[in-house]
């Protein structure tokens, strides 16, 4: 493949560091030099001290930056324009040229005999976005990173155009604003990784390049904060290669003798062998799988499916003695097959029980709330009230900032490292109109979500005639021969790329009969028109002759009505199997299957509308008859198919990898008493943590919680507060159909439970928050003590990083890591995760002599740090999470900003503890809406604020409210919004 090119090649020929170490440090200044110049930004030149923002003054340009693994040269390969992605404060009077980058490094590094010199000036690394690291002395022979000269502040942060006009960076940050010590930043020239900071305590682990060896034995560098090294030095260290001033590197473990730089506009990448990978955000990662042994991937969602009791469904509702829908008597054989031959997540659950909201979790990997549509219609609408979790804000679209059709979902993700992509049956993630509907315009906007092929396709829900104008016009039908083909099509493609397959059965959901589906149509009735032909399907319909007889053999073994959906999916799968075995790569597929929610409290937060049969059929890692009876979630689908496929994804998943839990006993434990799921349905929310779950209903009203209704219809308890033992008093979930733990809430036996895993919910809220930028750190109870992990200092670090020391369990931002713990610096999830209002809620704060005044804080509101020598700006909620001490430090600076951004103190002195009476503006408490307390609501003091504006009798009625009837966890107007209630010295 040709690269397209910016300007026509002036350099043929590669760059290379060939016999350039040295076995001392001798100041060696550049051993790769730049490619050719492009067009450069030239409305720069003679802006010194500027600062300019990406992409907004970039005057058009952008940054284009890919990286690809060629495991059969053993090359990793970046190409790049050499333009940043990034805010820039010019340090000099030129701007950024492109630069046409190729280097190739080594894709599997090793250790060489001896280490050898990095450049004092020269290429030493490239970072994720294409921009090279250079060595940390400038041309004047000052230290480029904590020199005096240039811009004051500015300390390279984001680097500058040198001589040659090649951007480049000196920073340890290299180009990120924030870093931790799982935050990988590029790749030196000799091929290992570089991340970031380890803490002080850690950094001594070190060896004199600032690498050491992870417990796998794989390698990696780190670069040191800047305040970890002493530019006072001199740069050379004694007859040694390594130097002093080793904020990047301080030599090289490696060898760079077969890394080059070639100018892009003459390289030729071999597609044969190169796949292009997402950037990597964090933890270090097993070597790629190669492309011919990574394994094909199934998921396969039908719609509506019952969760039969010989699939270990959950106890029923108190209201059903029995199941009003059966396992059919003629069995379901294919999908039992695949149930009892791998393995079975007896604890699976959907992130929301309704058909759209839990397709997005699955093929995003991501909570709903965090779709761009949810938080658009929650910025427009919400008030500062639960973002609505729906169908129809629920959508794969690129909004507010979130990419999910073009980049957030697994399958961008697999086709952007070598995997072909198919997308078979329902879809239900997408806005169309109806009047703009055609078959054609349906496949081309689910292609533009990262589906290389698109066939059978539902757009949507099945409905009567004309219920969607152009689309469901009541001349097709369930088809499932039609889908099946298609499948079967997909896999017997003479492509011998791996593949991914989202297939999704329309069958058996209620909105078109199925029954009528077999009758009074044909398999060539679809939704792109007649076929002309009847498929012929190995294991469905072939052995029949004709679709007819095919069909009507579903009547013959039939028991019910209500069979025909099952046994109809049965043969589905049956055929998919048959086909992946003919093709020989059944023993090498990923054959996954759940339920996208249950039926019995379909649209509810309960366990028989949450908990779904989920299957894997995977002969190369599972054996039959594999169960594993912890929580799972559609969430971890993602992570964990990627990580089987060897992908780092370039996004954050919410979810977790359970690829390798059934054989690491630590992590099954963690994931058993340590690690949250959280459950979101319209305003509603739930968390299940171990055996406990709470449920929050936002409003009981049948007409705002489907949750509340299904609990009055169901004899479920519909308080607005409930807490659940799911395991009843013992640590298995509880699966006696008659015993149903949801019918009585124990939040007034469990107090302190209840307030724990209200805490978790808190931490979700504010981290998914539609008003603030998305946080994907997880909310997880802390870990009991164990011997084999130290969990004195919790970090984010993943387990096979060399401060593993830091970390009582794996990270969860990667899908080939394992869940971590909660951050040191992260929220304390007891009375002090957010500040205390009175005896009802936590320790009331005793009064500061700082200040003898009262103050209101807001969330959202920056204050100004310098925080190891660089200046960054914060949020209050930011401080509120970091911990004690790093929070007392920050409160204790006085420095305000250039642009006159105030320090904590003054933005935040709720947090800071420096108000004699303070509030916080989000703040929540609860009071009830009419005196039998039948209603109840959830709101925030910014609320109260603008209430008393409006209705003033009103406000003060909800203020003078005193201890309720009814079991709250939150506190009431007068203790939360003391300023607001005028209660501060009561």
């Amino acid at each position: 493949m040709k690269l397209a090119a910016f300007v026509v090649l002036l350099l043929l020929q590669p760059y290379s560091a060939e016999s350039q170490g040295a076995t001392t440090c001798s100041g060696l200044r550049l051993n790769f030099p730049a490619p050719s110049t492009g067009e450069c930004l030239t409305a720069w030149d003679n802006q010194k001290g500027e600062v300019k923002e990406y992409p907004g003054d970039f005057d058009g340009f952008k940054n284009e930056a890919k990286i690809y693994r060629c495991p059969a040269r053993n090359k990793r390969v970046i190409i790049s324009n050499g333009i940043p992605d990034h805010q820039v404060t010019l340090q000099n009077k030129k701007g950024p040229c492109v630069i046409n980058w190729a280097v190739e490094i080594p894709l599997n590094p090793t250790i060489a005999t001896s280490r050898t010199e990095v450049p004092i000036r020269g290429m030493l690394a490239m970072a994720l976005n294409g921009i090279p690291a250079y060595g940390p002395q400038e041309s004047d022979s000052n230290n480029a990173v904590e020199g005096d000269d240039g811009v004051q502040g500015a300390r390279f942060w984001y680097g500058h155009a040198g001589p040659n006009s090649a951007w480049h960076i000196h920073n340890p940050q290299m180009g990120e604003e924030t870093v931790t010590a799982t935050t990988l930043l590029g790749y030196a020239m000799d091929g290992f990784p570089i991340y970031g900071p380890l803490d002080d305590n850690s950094v001594s682990n070190l060896d004199p390049c600032n690498g050491i060896e992870n417990s796998d034995g794989s390698y990696q560098y780190h670069v040191r904060a800047i305040d970890q090294v002493d530019g006072d030095l001199d740069y050379c260290n004694g007859s040694n290669p390594e130097n002093n001033w080793n904020y990047i590197l301080g030599c090289y473990s490696g060898t760079t003798a077969g890394s080059q730089v070639f100018d892009s506009t003459a390289y030729n990448l071999d597609t044969t062998d190169c796949v292009e990978e997402g950037t990597p955000t964090a933890s270090p990662t097993q070597s790629p799988i190669s492309q011919g042994t990574r394994p094909n991937i199934i998921v396969m969602q039908p719609d509506d499916l019952q969760f039969f009791d010989e699939w270990t469904r959950p106890p029923n509702n108190p209201t059903t003695s029995a199941k009003t829908i059966n396992f059919p008597v003629a069995g379901l054989p294919n999908i039992d097959s695949l149930r009892l031959n791998g393995l079975q997540m007896k604890e699976a659950y959907t992130a929301s029980p309704v058909c759209g909201t839990s397709r997005y979790s699955t093929l995003t990997g991501k909570y709903p709330s965090r779709s761009g549509m949810v938080r658009q219609h929650a910025q427009e609408n919400s008030n500062g009230d639960p973002a609505l979790v729906t169908i129809p804000t629920t959508k794969l679209v690129d909004l507010d900032g979130i990419n999910d059709c073009t980049k957030e979902n697994i399958a961008v993700q697999f086709t952007n490292n070598g995997y072909r992509t198919g997308m078979i049956g329902k879809w239900h993630l997408s806005k169309i109109k109806d009047d703009e509907y055609t078959y054609a315009a349906a496949v081309g906007r689910v292609k533009q979500c990262g589906f290389s092929t698109v066939e059978g396709l539902y757009i949507e829900n099945l409905a009567s005639e004309g219920g969607f104008n152009n689309y469901s016009d009541g001349t097709f039908s369930h088809n499932m021969e039609w889908i099946t083909y298609e499948a079967v099509q997909f896999i017997n493609s003479q492509d011998e790329k791996p593949f991914f397959l989202y297939f999704n059965p329309t069958v058996p959901h209620s909105s078109n009969d199925v029954g009528d589906a077999l009758t009074k149509f044909t398999c060539q009735d679809t939704a792109n028109g007649k076929l002309g032909f009847d498929p012929v399907i190995k294991g469905m319909t072939e052995q029949y002759g004709n679709c007819a007889d095919y069909r009507e053999s579903i009547y013959n073994r039939a028991d019910t009505e209500d069979d025909y959906g099952p046994i109809w999916l049965d043969d589905s799968v049956g055929a998919i199997i048959t086909a992946l075995e003919d093709k020989g790569v059944l023993d090498n597929t990923i054959f996954l299957f759940q339920l996208d929610h249950g039926m019995e409290t379909k649209e509810a937060l309960y366990e028989n509308g949450l908990r779904i049969p989920q299957f894997i059929h995977y002969p190369a890692k599972y054996s039959s008859g594999s169960t594993f009876d912890k929580p799972v979630s559609t969430i971890d689908i993602g992570a964990t198919m990627l990580d089987f496929a060897g992908i780092t994804p370039n996004y954050e998943l919410d979810g977790v990898s359970w690829k390798d839990v059934s054989d690491d006993e630590d992590l099954e434990t963690w994931w058993e008493n340590s690690r949250c799921l959280f459950f979101e349905l319209e305003q509603d929310r739930a968390v299940r943590c171990g055996c406990y779950k709470y449920l929050s209903i936002f409003e009981q009203t049948n007409t705002v919680s489907t949750t509340y209704k299904r609990g009055t219809q169901k004899e479920l308890s519909n308080d607005l507060k409930n807490l659940f033992d799911l395991c009843d008093g013992t640590t298995d979930y509880v699966t006696d159909p008659t015993n149903n733990k949801e019918a009585q809430s124990v939040l007034n036996s469990d107090v302190d439970k209840g307030t724990e895993l209200e805490a978790m919910m808190e931490c979700h809220d504010t981290r998914t928050h539609y008003s603030s930028d998305p946080d994907f750190s997880a909310c997880n109870l802390s870990p009991a003590p164990s011997p084999d992990l130290d969990t004195s200092s919790p970090s984010n670090t993943p387990s096979s990083s060399p401060s593993a020391a830091l970390s009582n369990a794996p990270s969860s931002s990667s899908p080939s890591a394992a869940p971590s713990a909660e951050a040191s610096d992260g929220p304390s999830f007891g009375p002090s995760y957010v500040p205390s209002f009175g005896p009802s809620y936590g320790p009331s704060r005793a009064p500061s002599d700082a200040d003898d005044m009262n103050c209101i804080e807001n969330n959202n509101s920056k204050f100004f740090a310098r925080t190891r020598g660089d200046e960054k700006k914060y949020k209050c909620k930011q401080l509120r999470k970091k911990n004690d001490k790093k929070k007392q430090k920050m409160c204790k600076m006085t420095e305000i900003a250039s642009d006159g951004t105030k320090p904590a103190k003054d933005v935040c002195p709720v947090t800071c503890d420096i108000c004699n009476c303070g509030e916080i503006a989000n703040a929540k408490f609860y009071f009830k809406t009419n005196p039998g307390g039948i209603q109840q609501k959830n709101k925030t003091c910014g609320w109260l604020e603008k209430y008393f504006e409006r209705k003033p009798e009103k406000a003060q009625e909800i203020c003078n409210m005193e201890t309720p009837d009814f079991d709250i966890i939150k506190p009431l107007a007068s203790e939360a919004c003391r300023i607001t209630c005028d209660t501060c010295l009561v």
